[in-house]
């Protein structure tokens, strides 16, 4: 019986490691877009090309949230184009000090792919 309730133990705890390590899921695709997005492409894996400013909406008249390093994965739940044909992501933040935030990412500073 001791055995059989320690090879239990043990197997819960590599379960348990395996579950706290795993990578964070993306954004759930049938969430609700803000009204800003007016494109209904699929989701991206995307990585900052340089520092770019998280912000509150599209545009750089948007309040900033955080700073994201270069290299920061971001999962872009969809698109949004401004007047002068900017391009911007609105998603979730997936690697770096920022990890589940969510906002908006200018296009011009986005790369397909995770760098993490």
């Amino acid at each position: 019986m001791k055995r059989l309730i320690c090879a239990s133990a043990a197997a819960a705890a590599a379960l348990a490691a395996v579950v706290c390590t795993a990578p964070a899921a993306p954004a759930d695709p049938l969430a609700p877009h803000p009204a800003a997005c007016n494109t209904k492409a699929a989701g991206a894996q995307l990585h900052t090309t340089e520092a770019v400013r998280l912000r509150a909406g599209r545009g750089t008249r948007a309040r900033v949230l955080a700073v994201l390093a270069k290299n920061t994965d971001f999962y872009a739940e969809c698109w949004g184009v401004t007047a002068d044909d900017a391009w911007w992501a609105y998603g979730e933040v997936m690697s770096g000090r920022e990890r589940g935030r969510r906002g908006w990412v200018a296009g011009v500073y986005a790369a397909t792919g995770y760098r993490h």
